[in-house]
């Protein structure tokens, strides 16, 4: 599984191989791991068992591990670290920065792999590097690092590095199954399917009971048009955990691909009533409204994001974020006036402080992002203007996130647009990350207006692949017809 708003960070996929320590403070476990600073064993113990569950997206189990290995052993500070990593928003973060306050006494590792966490909690992503390099260095046969590492790598748009570090943790654990998976997500963003179909069998080969081995398999396959055989590698991890709630979001996907509407909206609310956490349960409400929009049901995608805005409970930034797929949602359709009023909501929650720093930094992001959109579709070149140049500081200031780099182009280009320069909007359009694909849309539509050549070649790539992704959905319905039963 490989979702755009998934609980957990990719790269905080996690299992380790090495043995359970002696009893001993500091205790060293086998080469090709990291020394664990506890003085249980079964602790140890634990806190591998949590790593495994979090590798394989089930992070309530994976918390249930931790908080097991800190009634063993309430001093484990890197137990600590990795249920507060299984916990979401600013509980989780407090926990982690308890750990990383906590952590002078613990081994190189440890600590490189505490402060790895609560980089990623506070997005920054060329801290998070740092720290994973240092686990390398301090543990260069520990199979996991490698694989944390090269999973960052990948998200952040350095595919090549990426890659490498991918496969040195299977060089270094041939039964290192998170790194096949990562190294399938490689090969499907290359649009290379018979190669990520390769790597996720392996995974499912290594890890057959694990679900989401069988989940990412139906990825592969929805991705190559292949709908049948992806319902039925959705419907194995299913059956392998009931509360894999993932496994029915992707046969929703495959099952509106392939034309059965109201099949993917029930699989959709199974999805929903199959997650147990209540920002799960969001974003699939989301989803919903993602579906409603591809039909052109404006009306229907916009009630339910108002009823998913009064849902109680939710984490407050899944909450921040409704404003902003409202405002998305109406700039879509054609009324981007109306957009600004969410927009302006959306900023206001990031100004409050109420966020994570990391979410706070995101959704600050998307809610620019998403005004700069507004502006440009009214032709408002003044506006756009001030709304790109806020996305150039950011980008100035953050020169190792990739997402800031993409989003400073996102808005250059549409800036260009809305001064009618649709020529140099593409130029900057074509420097996004692939994985932006609100980005490829506005390039070809800057190359069509522009009468570029290589636009026939642009929809094609953009139509490729069958994407388990609400915006793909979106953005597919507007270029082609989808099939209805």
């Amino acid at each position: 599984m490989k979702r755009s708003f998934s609980v957990l960070c990719l790269f905080l996929i996690a299992g380790c191989g090495s043995q359970p320590a002696p009893e001993s403070q500091a205790a060293q476990t086998t080469p090709k791991s990291i020394t664990f600073t506890s003085k249980s064993a079964e602790a140890i113990a634990q806190v591998q068992k949590g790593e495994a569950l979090l590798d394989n997206l089930r992070p309530d189990e994976a918390a249930e591990a931790f908080a097991a290995a800190l009634k063993l052993d309430p001093a484990f500070v890197l137990a600590q670290a990795e249920h507060g990593v299984a916990t979401p928003g600013l509980e989780g973060l407090k926990e982690i920065e308890a750990a990383a306050a906590a952590a002078k006494d613990v081994s190189e590792g440890e600590r490189a792999l505490i402060d790895a966490f609560a980089s990623q909690r506070k997005g920054d992503p060329g801290a998070v590097v740092a720290a994973l390099r240092r686990l390398t260095d301090a543990a260069p046969g520990y199979s996991r690092g490698h694989s944390l590492l090269g999973a960052v790598l990948l998200n952040q748009g350095k595919e090549e590095d990426g890659v490498a570090s991918l496969k040195k943790a299977i060089e270094l654990d041939p039964n290192d199954g998170r790194a096949q998976n990562m190294l399938g997500y490689a090969a499907l963003r290359q649009g290379d399917i018979q190669g990520a179909t390769v790597a996720f069998k392996e995974y499912a080969r290594l890890l057959p009971q694990e679900p989401n081995a069988q989940d990412s398999l139906g990825e592969a396959l929805l991705a190559a048009g292949q709908f049948q055989e992806a319902e039925a590698a959705f419907a194995k991890a299913i059956a392998l955990s009931p509360q894999f709630f993932s496994g029915h979001e992707g046969i929703a996907f495959a099952r509106i691909y392939a034309g059965n509407w109201n099949g993917g909206r029930e699989a959709m609310a199974q999805a929903k009533a199959a997650a147990t956490r209540r920002g799960d349960q969001m974003e699939m409400d989301m989803e919903l409204a993602a579906i409603a929009l591809a039909q052109k049901n404006v009306a229907e995608s916009l009630q339910i994001l108002d009823a998913t805005a009064k849902v109680e409970g939710g984490p407050p930034n899944q909450r921040a974020i409704i404003p902003v797929r409202r405002a998305l949602t109406l700039i879509v359709s054609g009324r981007p006036r109306e957009a600004f009023a969410p927009i302006a909501e959306a900023m206001k929650t990031v100004e409050s402080g109420q966020l994570p720093p990391g979410p706070s930094v995101n959704i600050r992001r998307e809610a620019l992002r998403a005004r700069v959109f507004a502006e440009a579709s009214l032709k408002d070149a003044a506006a756009a203007q001030k709304t790109s140049a806020l996305l150039d500081m950011e980008a100035a200031s953050r020169a190792d996130d990739a997402n800031a780099q993409t989003a400073m182009h996102f808005g250059k280009g549409l800036l260009a647009a809305a001064q009618g320069d649709f020529a140099g909007a593409g130029a900057h359009f074509k420097q996004c990350s692939r994985e932006d694909e609100m980005c490829q849309w506005q390039a070809l539509q800057a190359a069509e207006k522009a009468g570029d050549k290589t636009a026939a070649a642009q929809r094609d790539e953009i139509l490729k692949l069958y994407r388990r992704s609400p915006v793909h959905l979106i953005i597919r319905s507007r270029l082609v017809p989808l099939p209805t039963s």
